[in-house]
């Protein structure tokens, strides 16, 4: 898969693979944060991974 991603970013334009990057992203964390509200996770450890993700 590695491979395969490496030869995509070449072969792609830098905005395709990046917007596409970002849904794959923003999906993640809307998944998390209504995981979050629904209380099928812990808020406040979510919270923290969420701002040291924020953070880098």
């Amino acid at each position: 898969m590695i491979k395969q991603w490496a030869e995509y970013v070449r072969t792609h334009d830098d905005g395709e693979w990046s917007r596409q990057q970002n849904r794959l992203i923003d999906s993640q964390l809307q998944s998390a944060n209504e995981m979050a509200a629904a209380g099928d996770t812990d808020p406040v450890r979510f919270a923290a991974a969420r701002d040291r993700l924020r953070d880098r």
